[in-house]
């Protein structure tokens, strides 16, 4: 099956309208009946189509993907501006007419309908085309489908589950249970896994695969507390031995990641056809970015210390130097003070005004932005993964970091964390932690005991530490029922300048978040987050649509 590269199918989608307008108009096609009717009908056109379901993939606000923005939205991030809609979802001050809400809804649902559009209407092309092809394109139709749906299920719970077209008058669509759905998505899976290969090679490279298939499945499963089918699905990706640890952690999510084996799904960007707008949105202000999504204070204390414990109870922990002897991940993820970035020294102290600077060989004073800007980042801190400080600042509005929608970490996590569920601990489980927990850059202390109470506190850190600003914690928070634990009370900003030079240490609860006494008075408080357990672990189904649609009804509460 020829299809298209890695940053082919990028430029394949980006004529993907020209080239359909002018087969259409090359053939003369008739006027007087919907395009379906006639379209279809060869290999060219289903792979057009197929290609045009894949651009679904790039779903982003502001050149950022979607699952980016959503973990500014809970407990390890904060969003000024309210960029996305994640600062109200946040500060739980929202009801069912906020916009972000409709806004994601009509964006799945319109990628939905293009699967949809191509499962619904390729049988067209079924004498014409060869099986393999055949079956490889619905395969990927539907992959492409569940990916969407996984999303909706798991913001909204109940949604209508809808597979194929349907006509005005059939749109009124009740919603279905959201287990109902998942089973559905489980079979799409392994139809998608049974016809796809475990690797393309030439210009095949970039599309969907058997572990990509499999390691959704995995997921899906583990949110929905399916954990014997997640755990399979994970042993499967595992077994494949297709993939493995990316040895260098900080470099993954740099220009050096890509073509990682780490790599499960992601979508490339390539200058002159689409780029990444992550570094204008969560960079520093040297590099010309705009510190809008930033870490935060309970994220950078809850990274443990190199000896494998928290910073409340760990001898190597020194507050008055909080960044060295920690878990190396923390200044991988996180850009702390102290550290460079590419040329530039970065420094937020209030009476830093000028900052380090490479030149050559020389290292000058300048101006530094982080304490002289007045939207330098609010928390003091910046996220690094995807910031290559390469193309750092000349293209800080056209990045060309790949972003990762599914790793192998995420599957060996996956695996580990449903077998401890479903209380068959044995060595399997420890490797897949030890797996991630000791990656030769990272080389935290290993695991060896088998207890289920320390275990299922030690997956969750993993998760926390190694997935941190890639989408998962909004999911996390939600489905281990502690979200009205950590998404209450005041969003701690920098210290303030009286009490800069003080290095409280804070004591950090059964949830990993840290406590300070007297918070308010070391820190500056930026904003106040709030969750309502009684309402707030699903978004609300938006108003538009029920008013379109009165048998769509609304969850708890709203």
């Amino acid at each position: 099956m020829k299809q298209v590269s890695h940053y082919k199918l990028v430029l394949l989608v980006g004529l993907l309208a020209f080239t359909s307008c002018q087969k259409e108009f090359l053939e003369r096609r008739p006027s007087d009946r919907p395009a379906n009717e006639l379209f279809f009908a060869n290999e060219t056109e289903l792979l057009l189509a197929l290609n045009g379901a894949y651009e679904g993939l790039y779903w982003q606000n502001s050149r950022v993907p979607y699952p980016v923005w959503f973990d500014s939205s809970t407990d390890i991030g904060f969003n000024r501006g309210d960029y996305a809609g994640m600062f109200t979802v946040q500060g739980g001050q929202f009801s069912t007419e906020t916009e972000v809400f409709y806004t994601i809804w009509a964006s799945l649902y319109q990628r939905i309908a293009r699967c949809n559009n191509i499962i619904s209407n390729m049988h067209k092309a079924k004498d014409v085309v060869g099986e393999d092809v055949y079956m490889a394109v619905e395969a990927q139709a539907k992959f492409l489908r569940a990916f969407f749906y996984h999303y909706l299920i798991n913001l909204y719970g109940d949604v209508p589950f809808v597979t194929t077209m349907l006509s005005i008058s059939e749109s009124k669509v009740e919603r279905t249970p959201k287990a109902t759905i998942a089973e559905q998505l489980y079979a799409d899976l392994d139809l998608a896994a049974q016809y796809l290969p475990e690797t393309w090679t030439g210009d095949n490279i970039g599309r969907i695969t058997k572990g990509a298939a499999l390691s959704l499945k995995a997921r899906i499963a583990l949110l929905q507390g399916d954990y014997r089918i997640a755990a399979q699905a994970a042993k499967d990706v595992i077994d494949s031995d297709v993939y493995e640890l990316h040895t260098d952690f900080e470099s993954l999510f740099l220009l050096g990641g890509r073509k990682s084996k780490e790599s499960i799904l992601h979508i490339p960007f390539l200058r002159g056809v689409t780029t990444s707008g992550i570094p204008q949105y969560f960079g520093l202000r040297a590099t010309q970015g705009w510190s809008v999504a930033v870490p935060r204070q309970t994220i950078v204390d809850f990274f443990q210390c190199i000896d494998g414990k928290h910073i409340d109870e760990s001898s190597s922990y020194d507050p008055v130097q909080p960044y060295d002897n920690r878990d190396p991940r923390l200044k991988a993820s996180i850009l702390t003070p102290g550290q460079w970035f590419g040329d530039y020294r970065f420094e937020n102290h209030p009476d830093s005004s000028t900052t380090l600077r490479k030149q050559g060989d020389n290292v000058v004073r300048v101006n530094n932005q982080e304490v002289t800007h007045a939207y330098a980042t609010f928390t003091g801190y910046i996220w690094k993964k995807y910031l290559d400080p390469v193309e750092l600042p000349a293209f800080t509005t056209q990045s060309e970091v790949d972003f990762m929608f599914i790793r192998f970490a995420e599957v060996l996590l996956t695996y580990a964390e449903a077998k401890i569920e479903l209380n068959e601990i044995d060595a399997t489980v420890i490797d897949a932690i030890n797996r991630v927990r000791g990656r030769k850059s990272v080389e935290m202390p290993l695991v060896t005991e088998m207890d289920k109470a320390s275990l299922t506190k030690l997956v969750r850190y993993e998760r926390t530490a190694e997935l941190a600003v890639e989408g998962h914690r909004l999911f996390d928070i939600r489905r281990w029922g502690y979200a009205e634990h950590i998404m209450k009370g005041n969003v701690l900003g920098r210290k303030t300048r009286a009490f800069y030079d003080h290095y409280p240490v804070p004591t950090i609860d059964a949830y990993g978040q840290s406590h300070y006494a007297n918070e308010a008075e070391f820190f500056n408080v930026i904003a106040v987050s709030a969750f309502d357990p009684g309402k707030h672990y699903l978004w609300p189904i938006p108003q538009k649509d029920r008013d379109l649609n009165e048998k769509l009804g609304q969850n708890p509460n709203y």
